[in-house]
């Protein structure tokens, strides 16, 4: 993925009012939940990958939270800080493939991000993500399901088992590949590495008309190995 492209993209999307009114989404109680239940990793440093303008990170903040906000897109952290006026939040405008090596985290949170670029980007997010926790930290991710009915024009450029990657021609996306998970995927991604906590379910959204279908997200939660 070409790093200006997307990060151009999301500059845009949140220009547009992007998640601006959206409330967070009810995954983020069962982050809350699951650390109150490891006061160890709680008190200590997590990582939130894709922070975007605050919809989902804010409350993880109200919630007595305190981890480092990462997003590809300078606007969107713009929108966050303005949300919490004269509040310091650790905040870091980068991509996660390149992102410096920090000391071992304590936990991870990934919503809706891990499934933007292709396989191999997945498979590096993974293996990221793998490195950066210490032994028990907790890895909290929300992706797409390949079962999401995709709505906007697209072509589907990588097909393994029941996941796919598609090639976005039309929409917020246009032009960005992005991929769409089954659940052996997910086993395989982290079977060697981590150990399962919640084990992966399907959230699914039916679609307001004139849109049609539905999309579906994986929920899951680990334990780094």
């Amino acid at each position: 993925m070409d790093p200006h492209l997307v990060s151009g993209s999301w500059d845009a999307e949140y220009r547009r009012g992007r998640y601006a009114d959206d409330p967070p989404l009810p995954f983020v109680a069962d982050i809350v939940s699951a650390l109150a239940d490891h006061p160890v990793a709680r008190r200590g440093t997590g990582l939130y990958v894709g922070c975007g303008n605050g919809r989902n990170y804010l409350p993880l903040v109200d919630a007595g939270l305190r981890p480092i906000g990462l997003d590809v897109s300078p606007e969107a952290l713009r929108q966050l800080i303005a949300r919490r006026p004269g509040v310091a939040l650790p905040l870091v405008c980068g991509d996660f493939r390149s992102l410096a090596d920090r000391p071992a985290l304590d936990y991870l949170v990934a919503i809706q991000v891990f499934q933007h670029g292709t396989a191999a980007d997945a498979a590096t997010y993974f293996r990221r993500t793998a490195a950066l926790l210490r032994p028990g930290g907790l890895f909290f991710l929300r992706v797409n399901s390949a079962a999401t009915d995709v709505l906007h024009a697209h072509s589907v450029i990588e097909a393994r088992g029941g996941g796919r990657t598609v090639l976005y021609h039309a929409g917020p996306k246009q032009g960005l590949p992005v991929h769409f998970f089954d659940r052996q995927e997910l086993h395989e991604l982290t079977t060697s590495r981590f150990d399962s906590v919640v084990a992966p379910r399907e959230a699914t959204t039916l679609r307001h008309a004139p849109a049609t279908g539905s999309w579906t997200q994986w929920e899951a939660i680990w334990r780094r190995r």
